[in-house]
């Protein structure tokens, strides 16, 4: 029995006929198994729930119901946790750049719960067999343009060299040891901009051909794969996505699932298979017209939205944006405290030995004991700089302070301020990224001996 994979559309596309040509059935229409059925609606919810609320936030003037939707979950969720499943501490953190929170396990577990409940209501009212073809067409519909989406978005960050910036000047002073797992994978990724644009084109590459009904199995194969390695790196340098890119990496398993005997004939078991014959459920022209116009226009927006989103990030945040006139790697050649010179000792927690200013208003200091710590920082009048401890919400952290900066000449900087209770100043010397050998060491064809260091 060969499973209908439906054409390009739009999830608005929700009229009783499919937008979209599908594959002739094999064999008279008949009714799916009970499991079949039962799998599928559970699958059917479970998904869609993930989705959503795709695609409101993205198309014009529908940001407000995106936001009712998601502040609807922010308000569910807690009470689950506090009622439901009575959780020892309040659920006070939302969806932020981790995935991984006690929110979104949480709501993992209510999409689970709906969808079951869902199925049950779903069964007790389709009481004979059938062969969910319509809901299963729209239901492809709407996972391929969601994958395509954030595919494309994700694969363009990449291929823009954003989401995994070279390392900063922070991370080329930082003792390998004091990565974390995933400081230590981004600094991987971050190096190489020849990787990002090749993991980050198979992403694009994947997501575009998900637009198309004819390039459906081929994009849900080859993001399969990427998703594959996006799910292991994740779980194996402990980042926090691994609900929502093990979910991606299920839709895209879902959309092969009609084809898999198709390619486990052609692949592996060297049998003969037939061919996809698509048929289209219009009867006029005129219908047909404008349903292509409608899934053109849609496929195009995606496509425009997510590349003008990412070229707007990158001339504010990308390699080649703007940076901050200090930005470097700066070593201290002498530092007073209360006007007393301080010893540049080892060992000495509270003696500067690196003052590090990098992208995206961060500055870090390092000392002497080569412990650190991170600020953000804002431009202030008069040539200062104004530094707010790097924490997160809720984490105690006073030391917020201002630095005076002035440049004696081009390769030294001076900086004053009150820090931690005392009158510090530094006098710094900008050291060359060229001098680190990660950033000097480059490419070579040809190495008589590896260069492993």
């Amino acid at each position: 029995m060969t499973h209908a994979p439906s054409e390009a559309a739009s999830p608005a596309e929700t009229s009783s006929a499919l937008h979209a040509t599908s594959p002739a059935p094999a064999a008279p229409t008949s009714g799916w198994s009970l499991a079949r059925r039962l799998a599928f609606r559970f699958a059917s919810v479970y998904l869609l729930l993930h989705v959503l609320p795709f695609p409101l936030g993205m198309l014009p003037g529908t940001q407000r119901l995106s936001g009712a939707y998601r502040e609807a979950w922010q308000a569910l969720v807690p009470w689950v946790g506090q009622h439901v499943l009575h959780l020892d501490t309040a659920i006070t953190v939302f969806p932020n750049g981790s995935g991984d929170t006690t929110y979104n396990h949480v709501q993992l577990l209510c999409f689970l719960a709906l969808a079951g409940l869902a199925t049950a209501a779903w069964s007790a009212r389709a009481r004979t067999p059938t062969r969910h073809e319509t809901a299963h067409a729209l239901l492809r519909i709407a996972l391929r343009y969601f994958l395509a989406y954030t595919l494309v978005s994700y694969g363009l960050s990449k291929v823009l060299w954003m989401q995994f910036p070279f390392p900063s000047p922070e991370k080329l002073l930082q003792p390998l040891g004091e990565s974390s797992p995933m400081g230590l994978m981004w600094t991987f990724m971050g190096y190489s901009r020849g990787y990002n644009l090749f993991t980050g084109g198979l992403e694009v590459v994947g997501g575009v051909l998900l637009l198309f009904r004819r390039t459906t199995t081929l994009g849900a194969v080859l993001v399969a794969a990427v998703m594959t390695n996006v799910v292991a790196l994740n779980l194996a340098y402990d980042v926090p996505v691994k609900l929502y890119s093990s979910h991606l990496l299920l839709m895209s398993v879902f959309l092969l699932l009609p084809d898999l005997e198709r390619i486990a004939n052609v692949l592996v078991l060297n049998r003969p298979t037939r061919p996809v014959v698509f048929r289209t459920p219009f009867s006029r022209p005129w219908t047909e017209r404008g349903s292509r116009a409608v899934k053109g226009l849609f496929a195009g927006w995606v496509l425009y939205s997510d590349a003008s989103k990412a070229l707007e990030r990158q001339a504010s945040h990308g390699e080649e944006a703007p940076r901050h006139p200090l930005h470097g790697v700066y070593v201290v050649e002498s530092f007073t405290r209360d006007g007393q010179a301080v010893p540049m000792l080892a060992g000495d927690a509270t003696a500067w030995r690196y003052v590090l200013i990098g992208t995206r208003e961060r500055l870090a200091l390092r000392f002497m004991d080569d412990t650190g710590k991170r600020f953000r920082m804002a431009d202030a009048p008069e040539q200062r700089l104004q530094l707010t401890a790097n924490s997160y919400p809720g984490e105690n952290d006073p030391e917020a302070f201002t630095l005076a900066w002035s440049r004696p000449d081009e390769g030294h900087l001076v900086v004053e301020g009150v820090f931690r209770g005392a009158s510090v100043q530094a006098r710094l010397k900008k050291v060359e990224a060229s001098t680190f050998q990660l950033v000097d060491r480059g490419f070579h064809w040809i190495q008589e001996y590896p260069f492993n260091r």
